[in-house]
């Protein structure tokens, strides 16, 4: 028998919870024990850990890592509702990084939490096979599964507008527009992560992400590039993925450059080396033209 951690009181920024207390080893956390919790921002579980009930992490918004062991736990429901901000998932053994684990999962874990992939998905819990070095390649067919899945569901899926006093249909339907453009966000941050960290990824998935982003919303992945957030923009691999999709058949890397003054120095080097391209083929092409 285990014992279950309550409730946290402290406010501290890292949260390591003990093995045990007493010689008794923790195997549950208990019911909404992190709710609201605000302030952490990385928290690591023990390898003690058995199961996390209900609402134990949600709207911790500060919540950027947490370090979990590679083992079956059961989780509650809504564990992680509202903690929009979780970067990474890292799998421990013996409170150390797994080794032998491809380098995206601490990244595709952290997604599967943040937006619930794994009610579509059940499998995707399974951080055993996430952490194992043969099972992990299985787990990542799942998360593709589970991603084209999301990809496909309608952007106003699970909408439900905020009652604030009184409003009309109006203050609905900005919610609900807000609400897309969110969702939409998110699917494209998703989909690039998936193709940058590519590794087990089938040609079929590969198709289906690439055609996502540069068929379905064409517009809004060029805003977001053209927005140079802090870690998504700003890589030259987002530029090169979208070239390998054909976006610089939309949008040419001259446009490109003109709408990223403000770029990398890498970035606008790669755009650069592709407008030249560009250019010499079609010099070299119209060059092949019979003139009378």
């Amino acid at each position: 028998m285990g014992y279950r951690y309550e409730k946290y009181e402290e406010n501290n920024r890292y949260v390591e919870l003990p093995r045990e207390a007493d010689g008794v080893p923790l195997t549950i956390i208990g019911a909404k024990a992190f709710l609201s919790c605000r302030n952490v921002e990385s928290l690591i579980l023990p390898d003690s850990l058995e199961s996390v009930e209900d609402w134990a992490f949600a709207h911790m918004k500060g919540l950027k890592e947490l370090w979990i062991p590679a083992k079956k736990i059961v989780f509650g429901r809504k564990v992680f509702l509202g903690c929009g901000g979780l970067e990474r998932v890292i799998l421990t053994c013996r409170k150390m990084p797994l080794q032998g684990q491809y380098e995206g999962i601490p990244y595709f874990l952290a997604s599967v939490f943040r937006l619930a992939l794994h009610d579509i998905k059940k499998e995707l819990t399974d951080l055993s096979l996430a952490g194992d070095a043969k099972g992990q390649w299985q787990w990542l067919a799942f998360y593709d599964e589970a991603l084209a899945v999301y990809l496909m569901r309608a952007d106003d899926y699970d909408f439900l507008p905020a009652f604030i006093g009184w409003f009309d249909v109006e203050d609905v339907d900005d919610q609900k527009a807000g609400y897309i453009a969110e969702q939409i966000k998110k699917k494209i941050e998703l989909v690039f992560q998936r193709l940058i960290y590519g590794e087990g990824i089938t040609k079929q998935a590969e198709k289906l992400f690439g055609e996502y982003l540069a068929e379905k919303v064409p517009e809004q992945t060029l805003k977001l590039l053209c927005e140079i957030r802090p870690g998504y923009g700003r890589s030259v691999k987002y530029f090169q993925i979208w070239q390998r999709l054909g976006g610089f058949k939309r949008y040419s890397p001259g446009f490109l450059l003109e709408q990223l003054e403000d770029a990398d120095p890498e970035v606008r080097s790669f755009l650069l080396e592709c407008q030249l391209e560009e250019t010499a083929e079609g010099d070299f092409f119209g060059s092949l033209e019979l003139k009378e």
